[in-house]
């Protein structure tokens, strides 16, 4: 959607009013000068937020921020914006909801919706990528602008949206705890290609579970975190890889609300959600990338493997240590509830802000034990009703849809995963029951209220087999069958050249890697032969 601002009436008080020029039922703006205030009032569908900014061509430099949405009723809202002696008020009205939301009533209730170019609320319906280091390598290098191009690719074809999470490893927070303007001047510059570019973000904040405890520390020597004040540190205090006592924590402090991590997670999450509520650009907010595949292991060789260090992790692999602990007893024995109360957090935070869009726990496919995994940390498979009942557990409210990735049984697999004692399903290469397995997640979402969004899915291999391809049609047949909203592929267009074949789908424009084979699953000449750009083209509503 195209914006044109204008100043108003009023240009040296410093306001302007912004408008979408190309949509009849914009929401209308009115202005009332009184006392030296001025009263900025609106009517009709749609969004209107509002920014205090240093300047009028400072779009993401917002000292504070107000956003309303319509939700498809008429809004009849009022803000008293105070005369500024420096800075200028932004108003801005939407005909769509600059995001994505869930439907809490009416005949789309519990599904997602978007406000299309009338103002009108209808279904979301959209097929887009998971774009894993488009961020992070502009993140690490600032001269690494490709994910440009990327985007560029991506709306060529018709692909919507992108999954980008924020950082990954503890070295990744080095910019925004030493120099956090100069993050956010990435940040900023990154979303606001993705606006010019018309690429949705779905945008994940604290993807690796170990990194969050991993960057209190270094939280608190930055000074954005007082301990005794913002949260309740250990005593003693955990120690180092260097035997110094530090701030950082393990993971089972996402457990407790006063942890340290928990404290950066509220911190962080209110600053950027602040700073990017009002951006069109962002489809919704995830906390983290499959959480739910650490928790509630069962003691067993081989499982309770706790804390892998990656780089800039200071915290010492307690593995070791947990071989002569109680069970469940571990600094990193993650559980359920440990992860529901961190997750509650972030979904809070969010829900505070931005009232509006979607909010996504990141996690995948529960496991065929789940259930058995949460009551007695067993390795038993659970019912269809028994499994159901994780599904608002992994994703608590205010969290508003279930989030599960999709991947069949790899050929090389001895022993697919087969779920459910009643009426098995399984996920076999070729030949497993993908659309009945989708079926089954959508169905038991929808009566939870929540939509079904497959965050991950795709097909593991290099892309030069016909088993592969016909895995992959299959995998895409089942989104469609099962009437899945929206749906990220894994992975678009990588720096990682590690596990370029496998994974990645290169395009031979962007990353400087040559065009991989699987190149296929974003467009293709088959007619017999899904793709991303068919799919969108044929089923696509943003």
């Amino acid at each position: 959607m195209t914006i044109k601002c204008k100043a108003g009436l009023f240009a040296s008080w410093g306001l302007f009013i912004c408008a979408a020029v190309a949509a009849p039922q914009v929401p209308i703006l009115s202005v009332a000068v009184s006392n030296g205030d001025a009263r900025v009032q609106w009517q009709g569908e749609g969004g209107v937020n509002y920014e205090l900014q240093s300047s009028p061509d400072a779009f993401f430099r917002i000292n504070s921020l107000k956003f309303f949405m319509g939700n498809g009723a008429a809004l009849s809202e009022a803000a008293v914006l105070s005369r500024q002696t420096s800075g200028f008020w932004r108003v801005r009205a939407y005909t769509n909801s600059a995001g994505i939301g869930v439907a809490t009533s009416g005949v789309y209730a519990g599904k997602l919706i978007h406000y299309d170019s009338n103002g009108t609320a209808v279904p979301l319906r959209a097929f887009g990528v998971d774009y894993y280091d488009a961020f992070l390598r502009y993140l690490r290098d600032t001269n690494d602008t490709t994910f440009i191009q990327g985007f560029q690719y991506l709306r060529a074809h018709d692909i919507p949206a992108a999954r980008v999470p924020v950082a990954y490893s503890p070295n990744d927070w080095d910019l925004y705890f030493t120099n956090k303007t100069e993050f956010y001047r990435r940040l900023d510059y990154f979303i606001s290609q993705a606006e010019q570019h018309d690429v949705g973000l779905i945008l994940d904040c604290f993807w690796r579970v170990v990194s969050v405890g991993e960057i209190v520390n270094k939280a608190v020597t930055s000074g954005y975190l007082v301990p005794g004040t913002d949260f309740t540190p250990p005593d003693p205090l955990n120690t180092d890889i260097n035997t110094n006592a530090t701030y950082a924590e393990y993971k089972r402090a996402l457990g407790r609300p006063d942890s340290g991590s928990n404290a950066f997670i509220t911190y962080f999450t209110r600053e950027i959600v602040t700073r990017y509520a009002g951006s069109p650009a962002i489809w919704g907010w995830e906390f983290g990338n499959e959480y739910n595949n650490g928790v509630d292991h069962p003691s067993l060789s081989g499982i309770r493997t706790c804390h892998t260090p990656v780089s800039g992790d200071m915290l010492p692999d307690t593995t070791t240590n947990l071989t002569i602990l109680p069970e469940w007893t571990g600094p990193d024995d993650l559980t359920h509830d440990d992860v529901q109360t961190a997750k509650q957090n972030f979904a809070n935070t969010v829900r505070s802000i931005d009232t509006w869009r979607l909010i996504l726990s990141g996690d995948a496919r529960p496991r065929t034990s789940a259930y058995h995994n949460w009551t007695e940390h067993k390795f038993t498979k659970d019912s269809r009703a028994q499994l159901a009942v994780m599904l608002p557990i992994d994703n608590p409210a205010p969290v508003n849809t279930v989030t599960i990735h999709f991947y069949p049984s790899q050929p090389t697999d001895t022993k697919d995963e087969v779920y459910f004692t009643d009426s098995p399903l399984t996920n076999a290469w070729m030949t497993g029951q993908y659309v009945e397995l989708m079926d089954y997640f959508a169905t038991n979402s929808a009566l939870i209220g929540r939509p079904l969004v497959v965050g991950e899915w795709g097909g593991i291999g290099d892309g030069t087999t016909e088993d592969e391809k016909t895995t992959f049609n299959r995998l895409m047949q089942a989104l469609i069958d099962s009437g899945v909203q929206l749906s990220m592929m894994w992975n678009f267009d990588s720096r990682q050249s590690a596990a370029s074949n496998t994974w990645w789908i290169q395009t031979g424009m962007v990353s400087g890697y040559p065009a991989s084979p699987k190149l296929y699953q974003i467009t293709n000449d088959d007619p017999d032969l899904w793709d991303l750009e068919q799919a969108n083209r044929t089923y696509g509503s943003w």
